[in-house]
């Protein structure tokens, strides 16, 4: 029994790999050529595997880009959830300004998400994932707003917390496409008058 359950361990295990293998091929083709651009050969060929094996995995290219959304999502919610188990919620998002401006990923990662965003408008079933991903991230976002706040959390609106995580989100979303469109902004002075922004988001 114990040999059986750990074969089936084992082959959920390199399942799992493949997937990932696949998803960080997908990524790196769709970084560079666009979802439309990137073929099943190409991302094949760059994950080392035969386009029947990845379609073994994946049913067509859009569940492929679905996984890299999610993945995603499961990302910045861990991240959510290590700054909550922290001992200081708000130093902890104030000093997660900083550390996103100097991400080594970062540039990649702005031009991959404005890619889903362009494909999401286009695409009803990819819109549906952004949509709940975002909706799963604003969620956990208002747990962080209620902890950071304290006290004060307990006296104010459902709405008002919402509005706050939505707007949170919304500078962080920001600053990706400043990555792409204002490739020479001062960071430093940018990470300041966001800190001071956040501060009022944060802070009863």
């Amino acid at each position: 029994m114990c040999a059986a359950l750990s074969s089936s361990q084992a082959q959920t295990d390199r399942a799992l790999a493949r997937r990932q293998q696949v998803l960080d091929a997908a990524t790196d083709c769709f970084r560079r050529r666009g979802f439309h651009g990137a073929s099943m050969a190409e991302i094949a060929k760059t994950a080392g595997m035969s386009p029947g094996h990845i379609y073994n995995l994946f049913e067509n290219k859009d569940d492929v880009i679905a996984a890299i959304v999610e993945r995603d999502r499961d990302e910045i919610v861990r991240r959510i959830q290590e700054t909550l188990d922290g001992d200081d919620v708000s130093s902890a998002i104030l000093g997660y300004i900083d550390e996103s401006f100097h991400e080594p990923e970062r540039d990649a990662e702005a031009a991959l998400n404005l890619e889903v965003l362009a494909e999401a408008g286009r695409n009803p079933k990819l819109a549906k994932v952004v949509v709940d991903s975002e909706t799963v991230i604003r969620d956990k976002a208002m747990i962080l707003i209620r902890m950071a706040l304290g006290p004060a959390a307990e006296t104010m609106p459902d709405d008002e917390i919402e509005a706050r995580a939505t707007v949170l989100g919304a500078l962080f979303n920001g600053l990706m496409v400043f990555t792409v469109s204002q490739p020479h902004l001062n960071q430093q002075a940018a990470a300041r008058v966001m800190q001071r922004v956040v501060r009022l988001l944060i802070e009863p």
